[in-house]
């Protein structure tokens, strides 16, 4: 081998070992970036899931709370049925009362909103139709008298102090009193 056939050969030896630690360093280079992109990308998808995750609670969470909103308004509506309904047959009960329950009742209404003399209670037909001795007696005995005019309603009376007139019909009562004596079934039924 002549000198020069050496020269080459040692360059091409160099050479070969030059390309070798080159490849080496590209493979390190590239197993790096692949192993940080794997990193990157497990990162990604853990946040992925932890974002999913997120997302269905506060979607199971939303979903519950409607659904508790839900049922209470129904429960709600359903018991306000309810009183409505025990408060409609109280008021059927009260109107239909016999003669002497139902002024008995009425003396009691009397006492409890008649509050000055020098006025008239003004019953509906019906009632100035069956009105015993002893309402009139107790209308008197407030100051008031029994005026001969009538009114439209199922029961009670309205007192009329001249130009001033307080409305206590039964059914302007039940009105009146509707938010406490709802409150009042409320407890007393479902405490």
């Amino acid at each position: 081998m002549n000198g020069l056939d050496k020269i080459i050969e040692e360059i091409a030896n160099d050479a070969g070992v030059e390309a070798e630690r080159i490849t080496d360093e590209a493979a390190a280079a590239a197993k790096r970036i692949t192993d940080r992109a794997r990193e990157e990308a497990s990162v990604i998808e853990a946040e992925a899931k932890e974002k999913a995750e997120l997302e269905y609670k506060r979607v199971i969470t939303r979903a519950q709370s409607t659904g508790e909103i839900t049922k209470k308004s129904a429960l709600l509506r359903e018991k306000q049925r309810i009183i409505d309904g025990i408060l409609k047959d109280a008021y059927i009960k009260l109107v239909g009362l016999g003669d002497a329950e139902y002024f008995e009742f009425m003396t009691k209404l009397l006492d409890k909103y008649a509050s000055k003399s020098g006025g008239a209670v003004i019953l509906s037909e019906k009632d100035r139709k069956r009105v015993p001795d002893s309402f009139i007696e107790a209308v008197k005995s407030k100051g008031l008298t029994v005026s001969n005019r009538t009114r439209e309603m199922d029961g009670g009376f309205i007192l009329s102090y001249g130009d001033v007139e307080e409305n206590c019909s039964i059914e302007a009562l039940t009105e009146s009193e509707k938010d406490r004596l709802h409150d009042a079934v409320n407890s007393f039924l479902f405490g």
